[in-house]
């Protein structure tokens, strides 16, 4: 046996002993107080014995009134353990003091009894045995208390052994009072080797049950968590079914209307009428398709999305806004403004793509949820914030909405699913950026039949913008003229649409459709490309990675060539994470009049950050 294991340690943390005491007392509760209930119901009895013996006996060695109050005081002490032994007995301290109020009560009205009455040894000393054994093992005292509360007793025996002249009162000799001297305090010393395994026992089941108990809960919570999880799943699945539904309609309704007026227009042109309208028709409904793919994409790449803050000049940007909204809101009928004051905003720090499309979305929400009216878009400073504001005269958000508004999918007053009003993704995707930008946030407040405000607040910039995209008030004309570019897609229609597209705007194009039409292009040492255009995903398992990284290489030693990736793909930005800048990446699904917007943005923005490398790149500079 360990040195150890003959002691009881107490837990190391205060909190964890008190739990510990508290749990004890609880578990020993019953226990405790059955065993002083039938321990005071015999002394009682013994005692009721011991009155009707009194008078038979010898008067002229028993002393009657010590008996009785001995025997009563006892009895006395006994009773007050057991009758406040009330709830407050599960407190260890409390319950630990009544038993040591009931054990000395009746040890020392014992102890006296002996002195007074002249009994055999051996039935004292059974009386004694029968005592210390209700103390080690029916009141389940903890080994501290019961080390100093049995020891004080056993004490107390000794010290009456040595004042009581040996040979008078018990009838012993020296010998004898020796002997059984040594008696109880050796049932002490076992008692107390019996009552450590029992504490032992007794903590290690309370960390047994409380380590089970935190198991349980884990579990549960756990249990619980999934439980969400799935009706949260079950859920989405709904949603998503719904969406699936809704949007295959969606879908399926101006594909029908393209081809009827295809159909039409070609009907027309063989009658030899003009097909202007049919043109319109087919443009339009083209462009509402090329939008909900567009909202498609922009939620689904958010959240592989890494924020880059930097300082941004937020006049340029809600002017970018203003500008890219402003015909749209015309045809509606809706009055788009971008307030005036008399300062312009001040710079923020933000990620400038991802506010630029949360304001984006918030003003297309607002021009299409107002049937008349107007839609502002506007600026406060709060403190060290800017508020951006887009104000509406719209339907408004009745309050029973006002937290479903921000559900994928969810569309209010659309249950014919009207496509001009998009897929109901707008505002989850603000949502959703505000989310990934650092310090950023968003409220709105709203009147039903009257509209509302949606607000943006970013943190302002003391830094200076690195420059700025467009001037106050000016559209961003697209200016390609002269600049070389190597095309590659891998559809021949798409292939030709952007060359043409491009080269309307000025650019001079060399197009493949794959890595091995490139081959023989830079085997002619041609001229160094301004600018690389491709599509990710290719045929072959070549990707437009790969075909923009072997153009790069050829043309290594005259700088890196900027590169532009336009792609239909849902989440190409982490694709591209470890590609080398500079790069843009551009989708399928824009307007061509952004597209141009962007690749003309794009490339000015390299020349202008490399102005040497510009000049150099001149039309009539090739390799040689």
């Amino acid at each position: 046996m360990r040195s150890s294991d003959l002691w009881v340690r107490r837990f190391r943390s205060a909190a964890q002993e008190r739990a510990f005491l508290r749990d004890y007392a609880q578990r020993m509760s019953g226990q405790r107080r059955l065993a002083i209930a039938i321990f005071t119901a015999l002394w009682i009895v013994f005692s009721i014995r011991d009155f009707g013996r009194i008078d038979i006996l010898d008067p002229a060695h028993l002393h009657h009134h010590e008996i009785i109050f001995a025997r009563s005081a006892a009895a006395i002490g006994m009773s007050v353990a057991v009758v406040l032994w009330t709830p407050r007995a599960l407190d260890e301290r409390w319950a630990v003091g009544l038993l040591c109020l009931w054990t000395l009560s009746a040890w020392l009205a014992t102890l006296r009894l002996l002195q007074i009455v002249d009994l055999p040894w051996h039935e004292h000393y059974s009386i004694l045995t029968l005592t210390l054994f209700t103390i080690f093992m029916a009141f389940r005292l903890r080994v501290v208390t019961t080390a100093w509360l049995v020891g004080l007793c056993i004490a107390s025996y000794l010290l009456m052994l040595f004042l009581q002249p040996p040979g008078e009162k018990f009838g012993m000799h020296l010998s004898s009072v020796i002997a059984h001297g040594t008696s109880l305090p050796l049932t002490y010393a076992i008692g107390l080797l019996v009552s450590i395994p029992l504490e032992r026992s007794a903590r290690r089941e309370f960390m047994y049950r409380r380590t089970l108990r935190a198991a349980k809960a884990r579990v549960e919570a756990t249990s619980r968590a999934i439980n969400e999880q799935n009706k949260r799943m079950q859920e989405l699945v709904k949603e998503k079914e719904r969406f699936f539904s809704s949007a295959y309609h969606d879908i399926q309704q101006p594909l029908a209307a393209i081809n009827l007026f295809i159909r039409s227009a070609r009907t027309r042109i063989r009658d030899g009428h003009a097909v202007d309208r049919d043109l319109d028709v087919i443009e339009e409904t083209a462009s509402e398709i090329l939008d909900m793919f567009k909202e498609i994409q922009d939620y689904s790449e958010l959240g592989s999305q890494v924020p880059r803050l930097v300082p941004v000049n937020t006049f340029d940007l809600l002017t970018e806004v203003f500008q890219q909204y402003r015909e749209t809101a015309q045809s509606r009928g809706i009055d788009l403004r971008l307030a005036r004051r008399r300062v312009e905003p001040p710079s923020i720090e933000t990620d400038r793509s991802l506010f630029k499309r949360a304001v984006s979305n918030l003003v297309s929400n607002a021009i299409k949820n107002t049937s008349s009216g107007g839609v502002v878009l506007g600026w406060v400073q709060v403190d060290d914030r800017l508020r951006v504001d887009v104000w509406d005269t719209g339907i408004g958000i009745a309050p029973a909405y006002r937290e479903a508004i921000f559900a994928e999918y969810y569309q209010i007053n659309n249950p014919g699913r009207d496509r001009s009003k998009g897929l109901g993704l707008g505002l989850s995707i603000v949502q959703r950026v505000v989310r990934i930008l650092p310090g950023h946030a968003m409220s709105f407040a709203s009147v039903e039949g009257r509209g509302s405000r949606f607000s943006l607040y970013a943190s302002t910039s003391a830094s200076k913008p690195a420059g700025a995209t467009i001037q106050h008030g000016e559209r961003h004309s697209p200016d390609l003229d002269g600049t070389f570019m190597l095309l590659c897609d891998d559809e021949p229609m798409v292939l030709e649409g952007l060359r043409r597209l491009f080269s309307s705007a000025g650019a001079l194009v060399q197009a493949a459709e794959s890595l091995a039409g490139f081959e023989a292009i830079l085997a002619d040492d041609s001229r160094i490309p301004d600018l690389i255009v491709t599509d990710i995903r290719l045929r072959d398992g070549v990707s437009g990675k790969e075909v923009a990284d072997r153009i790069r290489r050829h043309f290594a030693w005259a700088g890196v060539i900027p590169v532009a990736f336009i792609t239909g793909e849902l989440l190409s930005v982490q694709v591209l994470r470890d590609f080398p800048e500079p790069f843009v990446l551009l989708r399928k699904s824009s307007a061509p009049e952004d597209l141009l917007a962007e690749i003309s943005r794009f490339v000015a923005a390299h020349r202008q950050m490399n102005p040497d490398l510009a000049t150099d790149l001149s039309p009539a500079v090739s390799r040689a």
